[in-house]
């Protein structure tokens, strides 16, 4: 297998990380939802049919790779599994907690890890479930040959990206045909998760700052790029601390193609503070730009807006809040979201990208081929149940290969 490159967010995409909804979003409860950053239970089974979907299409189109297979694998190695419980997060835990777990097989530690104990009120285990794990595209980032595990805002998860710092270090897949980034000081304060994180290009990277990540993470970022590049570029966005919707930038704007983009209106208006840092020999040169479009623009790199909730103010706000803005991209102008938004779905149709919803793709009653540019498609699920999570399909994808443009 050659090296694995991520050098776009649109490049044909050759290997994907993802993770079904499982136990653990069933052992969340009324008293513990907003610790972990939920605002509803979610029905599980219907969100399981409506992941499904989301799944299947992609293994038709790519390399899928089970992150609970990645983690049991992981911890078959003597070495991962003696890291994995000097973490911060397990070496806290009571010692009877960690001798269960340093009884259980590889299979079973991962599931463990992942689902928490049946008997949430135990007191003598503390390992909470992985409520949040669907959303794989958070807890770890890959851009051009690198593997970097995120630092979560919040202490719900923090494990999380510690196992996917397990994983990227230790299992052949990224051993292999990726190089390792350590992981910065947590006394440093960074904080940098993955649904503020884009690739636009080898050397150009959109961050946002809002809720999630700070300006310590970029600048953590910055200073780690510089250690392998002599220049690269930078373009900052501020995000709102609220509504919640607006949690991170993917939430607000995603890249659809080479030429198209999706964004939340509001966020071109320019009452957010967007920043284009040109970094030169680790010499950072910062100037302000109107906004991410001006600021790519200045780069060479012109984008056509497709606007998430099309031009109503209403349905851009209604649309927004349901994840309208967070596509993912499969192949340059080929993107999946959620069906449920009809004005954004629609903004799409008149910008020129068919409608196919993934249920007749995989039923065969619509045809697809993501391989042809020339005719641009959004591939729509359904999503009554997993847009209650607070993501989309960007966030439910951690692409870790794609073909450069």
């Amino acid at each position: 297998m050659p090296e694995m490159i991520l050098n776009s967010e649109v490049g044909r995409l050759r290997g994907v990380v993802l993770h079904r909804p499982g136990v653990e979003i069933e052992r969340m409860t009324p008293a513990t939802i907003h610790e972990a950053l939920y605002s509803d239970l979610l029905g599980s089974e219907v969100a399981r049919q409506e992941y499904t979907q989301l799944e299947s299409f992609l293994s038709r189109v790519t390399t899928t790779y089970c992150f609970d297979d990645l983690l049991a694998e992981t911890l078959g190695e003597a070495e991962a599994r003696r890291a994995c419980m000097a973490l911060p997060v397990c070496a806290t835990l009571p010692e009877a907690e960690k001798a269960y777990m340093q009884g259980l097989s590889a299979a079973q530690l991962s599931r463990y890890l992942i689902e928490g104990d049946a008997d949430i009120a135990n007191p003598q285990r503390r390992w909470r479930p992985l409520y949040n794990l669907y959303f794989t595209r958070d807890i770890g980032v890959r851009f051009n040959d690198r593997s970097m595990p995120t630092h979560m805002s919040t202490a719900v998860r923090a494990p999380e990206a510690a196992l996917t710092g397990l994983i990227y270090r230790y299992h052949p897949l990224f051993a292999k045909h990726t190089q390792w980034v350590d992981p910065w000081p947590e006394s440093q304060g960074a904080a940098l998760e993955g649904g503020d994180f884009l690739v636009a290009d080898k050397d150009v990277f959109l961050i946002g700052q809002g809720a999630r990540s700070n300006a310590e993470g970029v600048r953590q970022f910055i200073r780690m790029r510089s250690a392998v590049s002599e220049e690269f570029h930078v373009l900052t966005q501020e995000l709102p601390h609220e509504p919640e919707s607006f949690i991170h930038l993917d939430m607000v704007f995603t890249l659809l193609g080479r030429r198209h983009c999706m964004v939340y209106k509001p966020l071109l208006e320019g009452r957010l503070k967007t920043r284009l840092l040109t970094v030169r020999h680790g010499e950072v040169r910062e100037e302000p730009v109107d906004h991410l479009l001006a600021g790519l623009e200045r780069l060479g790199r012109a984008y056509t807006p497709v606007f998430c909730g099309g031009g109503d103010t209403l349905y851009q706000e209604r649309d927004q809040w349901h994840s309208g803005a967070n596509f993912f991209a499969v192949a340059p102008g080929h993107i999946m979201g959620y069906g449920r938004n009809r004005r954004t779905i629609e903004a799409l149709d008149a910008a020129g990208f068919a409608v196919k919803p993934v249920r007749e793709c995989l039923d065969g009653r619509q045809s697809f081929d993501v391989d042809d540019e020339a005719h641009p498609a959004v591939y729509t699920i359904e999503s009554a149940e997993l847009v209650r999570g607070g993501g989309g399909c960007r966030c439910m994808t951690m692409p870790i290969d794609r073909e450069s443009l």
